[in-house]
């Protein structure tokens, strides 16, 4: 079989059309197996990078692992701390000494560990290099909450770009002949996804991607249109309701024939695919509103507030609401 990324005729293994770390379910084989590592490592990392925590937070199950903690920073002192949705605790120890004079025997030793064994190991660690005037004893903290924290996150990078482009390009392979898919009118958007080479095919987008979410669940959407008249075929990437892209996959694409709604949304929270309107289109869209929409930051920052409200009400007890965006 042809692989769609390499184009080279390799055994086909499955793929995640939306990663499997963040709820994704539908596996297709479209990729062979060099190209399925690569772009799990480059790409499909990438989007756990940026959206897991949300994940972790509604507690999605995974086809395999569990969700992963992630970091966030404590405002009032700078501490970094692990959250799993539920609790949070240090995420490294904090160790702090004096050394006397002589230059052998601790003067002051002040260990914040996150369990009674950690702290065990560090004073362990501690004698075999030092001399200690006093044996230290553990004095155990306790911070009710609420504790007020940070985390800082993206939805916007280059690799991220190339990353819902995948998600765009993967699913039109799956949906479409595999003559149509591994045509040269796709030949842009697959070295733009191998290897980022070309400009970017992608974009946030928030302007001109409202039907994609109907703002009451953290949704997966990846929608293909085929617009015949302008010979393109745009692509429209969303996760968790909120996070929304377009994607030009091709602008040299000709067909005698329209295209059915190439649609697949799932909520990853129940796993559960849900089912769109079969004869919806989306309004046609410029080139230029693909790749460089305008879109003011206010703009961005009210979808984002929606998006996170959804979340909020999915994710009790913790609160995501606030939000301050970076240039």
């Amino acid at each position: 079989m042809t692989c769609f990324g390499c184009l080279k005729t390799r055994e086909l293994t499955r793929e995640h059309i939306f990663p499997q770390a963040i709820g994704g379910k539908l596996k297709v084989k479209i990729y062979c197996k060099k190209c399925n590592d690569t772009f799990g490592h480059q790409l499909d990392d990438e989007i756990s990078r940026c959206f897991g925590h949300f994940a972790t937070i509604l507690g999605i199950k995974r086809e395999r692992g569990g969700n992963q903690p992630f970091t966030v920073e404590e405002v009032k002192t700078g501490t970094n701390l692990l959250s799993d949705g539920k609790s949070l605790r240090r995420k490294d120890p904090l160790v702090e000494f004096q050394i006397d004079d002589d230059g052998r025997t601790l003067k002051s030793v002040n260990v914040a560990a996150r369990t009674e064994n950690e702290f065990r190991r560090i004073i362990e660690r501690l004698g075999k290099k030092y001399r200690l005037k006093h044996k230290p004893e553990p004095i155990f903290e306790h911070h009710p909450g609420p504790t007020e924290t940070r985390n800082d996150f993206t939805f916007d990078t280059g690799v991220l770009r190339r990353s819902v482009a995948k998600v765009a390009y993967s699913f039109l392979c799956y949906k479409v002949p595999d003559s149509v898919a591994l045509s040269s009118a796709f030949d842009e958007v697959r070295a733009y996804i191998v290897d980022g080479t070309t400009t970017d095919l992608a974009s946030p987008n928030f302007v001109h991607t409202s039907f994609m979410t109907d703002y009451w669940r953290p949704l997966h959407k990846v929608y293909v249109r085929l617009d015949r008249q302008k010979e393109m075929v745009v692509g429209y990437v969303m996760f968790f309701g909120t996070f929304r892209y377009t994607i030009l996959l091709s602008k040299t694409f000709h067909s005698a024939f329209e295209w059915p709604c190439l649609d697949h949304t799932i909520d990853p929270v129940t796993s559960r695919p849900v089912e769109g309107r079969s004869n919806f289109r989306a309004p046609s869209i410029l080139e230029n509103e693909i790749l460089k929409p305008r879109q003011s930051r206010q703009f961005v920052l009210k979808e984002i507030l929606k998006g996170h409200k959804i979340l909020e009400n999915y994710a009790a007890d913790y609160e995501i609401m606030r939000i301050e965006m970076e240039q």
